[in-house]
């Protein structure tokens, strides 16, 4: 045994007969035996777990739950993509002789990145140490990556240490990476090799590089602090605090991170803090006893679609005159019958019926006259007066957005529906999903807004049906839009097999849709 509780084997361990002793020590631990002294603790409780999560032991290797291409994609847009030179000082460190990989997994265990020679990586691919390989501990059992995540701090797992049988052959050492500004577990890093590779050394080489990543991850956190500082620091200019003191002027209270922290206020109580900040942004503040809203900035037509950061406005608060025209408006429309709106200065949250409208005119570039608007929002029995009289408080609302006779938008309108359509038509469909909160508007009766929302919620259906994967499937039907899709519940059992701990849920669900008693 080794000295440390997390390093699984003395440098002069003999390895094969402690495999063996492993091995009978497993076969008791699946006959229910506990307490073996020849097993660590954390690993006799992860073998606890992974008997708890059905893992089967005998079911074969980690299930391939997206493809590589997915994979890839995705690790495109992670934060540990700043990790790849160190991972390959890593493969370099242990060297060619050493018959390792290096690989890293993402925060839910699935597998994005891996490296190393092409034999090893031939004999990696027959145990599903791939891309796109979900290595959770309640999906492939007891391993060091999915075993790191679930007890928050690095180790080793060796021979049969692992749970299912497929994985003894193999050593593995992993270490977790953490946001260093939110303190949120991100991702895991491995290094795996044969059995013949294993060595206590392993554990504090890839606990060393981890702390690198973090490294690079703080610098590249301060980075965007001080760019966000240069770009949006101006904006901070005489705005009242969170606890109402300040001077006049009516400017942004505070700017943040996209991970919520504040990296600058005109308010001390402020200072300091971390919201929780949803990614579209929105009411934020409550945590703190506070009602603030905040802004979205930065470029949401990269890749990932993230905020570069946040400004935060006291709520309640309409858009100021003059301001609107400097940039386009931005508005969030799906998932909620309020509308958020905001033009690169302030933020306001729309009452229902204006949200309404809003939408009306985002769909009819062309303009609306007071009798069709009239129609949209009230039916055959609206009054064209009624209309204009909702037109005008929205007009004092966004001031210099809408033109009259007919109503329309004067400025560039950016909002979530239109880019869930873009995603949509580019065959970007994860991308799509994962912006997309909701139906849009989804109160409104509108005739307009009701065939909007509806062809935006079948094409994304239809997409995602098309495409097949267990993750957009799983993801589809914890969408409100999909919550009670048969079809797609269908699809996603028969996509998972039988080693796929989703699988006894997902056909919990389908029962329970199909259930005449629903």
């Amino acid at each position: 045994m080794a000295a440390s509780q997390w390093v699984a084997i003395d440098a002069g361990t003999d390895r094969r007969q402690w495999a063996r002793t492993l091995r009978r020590a497993h076969e008791r631990g699946l006959a229910g035996a506990t307490a073996q002294p020849e097993v660590r603790e954390v690993i006799d409780q992860s073998w606890r777990r992974s008997a708890r999560a059905q893992v089967d032991p005998l079911g074969g290797p980690a299930p391939l739950v997206i493809s590589a291409a997915e994979a890839a994609a995705r690790w495109e847009r992670s934060p540990l993509r700043v990790a790849e030179p160190i991972l390959r000082e890593l493969l370099a460190d242990v060297g060619a002789a050493g018959q390792q990989v290096v690989l890293v997994c993402d925060a839910d265990g699935t597998m994005l990145w891996i490296d190393g020679e092409p034999g090893v990586l031939e004999e990696a691919t027959s145990i599903h140490l791939e891309r796109g390989s979900r290595w959770s501990e309640d999906s492939a059992g007891t391993n060091a990556m999915g075993t790191a995540l679930a007890a928050g701090h690095s180790l080793q797992v060796f021979s049969a240490e692992h749970f299912a049988v497929a994985v003894h052959e193999w050593t593995c050492s992993a270490a977790p990476v953490r946001d260093p500004e939110t303190g949120e577990t991100i991702g895991v890093l491995d290094l795996s090799g044969e059995l013949a590779t294993a060595h206590p050394h392993s554990l504090a080489l890839v606990e060393a590089a981890a702390r690198m990543i973090e490294a690079e991850l703080r610098v590249a956190s301060a980075e965007r602090a001080a760019a966000l500082r240069e770009r949006y620091g101006e904006r901070l200019r005489g705005g009242t605090g969170a606890g109402g003191r300040g001077t006049a002027g009516g400017g942004a209270i505070a700017l943040g991170t996209s991970g919520g922290r504040i990296i600058e206020s005109a308010d001390p109580e402020l200072r300091g803090r971390r919201l929780e900040i949803p990614h579209e942004g929105g009411e934020v503040g409550r945590e703190l006893g506070l009602s603030l809203i905040a802004e979205p900035l930065g470029d949401r037509a990269a890749p990932d679609g993230d905020p570069s950061g946040f400004l935060i406005w006291k709520a309640g608060r309409s858009l100021p005159a003059g301001g609107a025209g400097a940039e386009p408006l931005r508005a969030s429309l799906l998932g909620r019958d309020e509308a958020l709106v905001a033009d690169g200065g302030r933020s306001v949250a729309l009452s229902r019926r204006h949200s309404e409208i809003l939408c009306l005119l985002a769909l009819a570039p062309e303009g609306l006259g007071a009798e069709r608007l009239a129609l949209q929002l009230y039916g055959e029995f609206g009054k064209p007066v009624t209309a204009r009289a909702e037109l005008s408080r929205l007009r004092r609302a966004l001031p210099g957005a809408i033109a009259a006779n007919p109503y329309r938008l004067t400025l560039e309108l950016s909002d979530d529906r239109s880019e869930v359509e873009e995603l949509l038509a580019a065959g970007r469909i994860g991308e799509a999903l994962a912006r997309y909160p909701g139906p849009l508007l989804p109160g409104s009766e509108a005739p307009l807004v009701v065939e909007a929302r509806q062809r935006l919620d079948d094409g994304l259906r239809e997409a995602i049906l098309a495409f097949g994967s267990a993750d957009l499937l799983a993801a589809w039907l914890r969408n409100p839009s999909g919550e009670d899709d048969v079809e797609a519940c269908r699809a996603l059992v028969a996509r998972l097999d039988g080693t796929d701990p989703r699988r006894p849920a997902a056909l919990s669900r389908l029962r329970r849709l199909l259930s005449p008693q629903r």
